[in-house]
């Protein structure tokens, strides 16, 4: 006999057999937040085969935040197509759930002058060169996070990203001199804190993780030292500087692991515009020879 689960009942397991063991902690984070806050336990209470697309767009028009909507829609769809997969429900309804219109705002890059202010200050900051290492690699939050000492090869010049976000998030990027600096310099700072253990806080991360931080943490102290940008940003950086050194795109595409070219032609075709403004300036109809 085919098992009628409740909505509640099926969330549950579908959270913990098919999205646990496969995303990262900060996409379960995201996912256990839409599920706790944004589900009325009324709906929750009602058989999987009883709930309609009306039920659910009415859950959806009462979430206060458009990206909070496209998100909780993202993962209704998920579970419901999971479960007409496995034959629980005779179709998924989020078929004839309404997309949301949510217009993503795309992040802007620190400019020189906001790049140099934000490096001066950087000179007395506990998070010196965790910051440093996003500015010259691009990665994304919890890439850098996560970094152990075992995933840098010096003798192959290369750092591993155990990236999870896209198919090509997991890769190999450049060790170059200025990034083992940057890990020499943060080897050095974890050690003085590992000696100061006695004296006062030390942080609770295993030695084997190169940047021990908490990752709330380092977007609050970012914001501190940045207040007009989101940590987010210096990765936007990273690909901007990209562009304007004449680095490939896709070599870029590779290094920061975006799944397709799309979203770093964006940043280069900016960029590029920017640079063709510049020179077309430099037009005069009589020129000084």
């Amino acid at each position: 006999m085919k098992r009628r689960w409740t909505l509640c009942e099926w969330l549950e397991e579908w959270f913990e057999v098919y999205k646990k063991p496969n995303l990262s902690a900060n996409s379960l984070r995201n996912i256990g937040q839409v599920l706790r806050l944004y589900i009325p336990d009324e709906l929750k209470g009602r058989k999987l085969t009883d709930i309609s697309a009306h039920d659910v767009e009415k859950l959806l028009a009462a979430i206060p935040y458009p990206r909070s909507r496209v998100y909780a829609r993202q993962v209704l769809f998920s579970a419901f197509d999971k479960a007409f997969k496995l034959d629980f429900v005779s179709r998924n309804i989020m078929l004839a759930v309404e997309r949301v219109r949510y217009r993503k705002q795309h992040g802007k890059s620190l400019t020189m002058e906001e790049q140099r202010f934000f490096m001066e200050r950087l000179e007395t900051s506990r998070y010196k060169w965790l910051m440093l290492f996003y500015m010259l690699t691009g990665v994304r939050r919890t890439e850098a996070l996560t970094l152990e000492w075992q995933d840098i090869n010096p003798e192959e010049r290369l750092i591993h990203i155990k990236g999870t976000k896209t198919e090509g998030s997991d890769r190999e990027i450049l060790l170059t001199e200025e990034v083992a600096e940057v890990l020499e310099g943060q080897r050095k700072q974890n050690d003085r804190e590992k000696e100061a253990r006695k004296r006062g806080r030390y942080h609770r991360a295993p030695e084997s993780i190169v940047f021990p931080f908490a990752a709330q943490q380092v977007s609050r102290e970012f914001k501190k030292l940045c207040p007009n940008h989101h940590l987010h940003e210096l990765r936007h950086t990273y690909i901007t500087r990209c562009a304007e050194s004449g680095v490939n795109i896709t070599v870029c595409q590779q290094l920061v692991g975006h799944a397709t070219a799309d979203m770093t032609l964006n940043v280069y075709t900016h960029v590029m515009d920017e640079f063709k403004r510049k020179e077309a300036a430099k037009f005069r109809l009589f020129p000084k020879l």
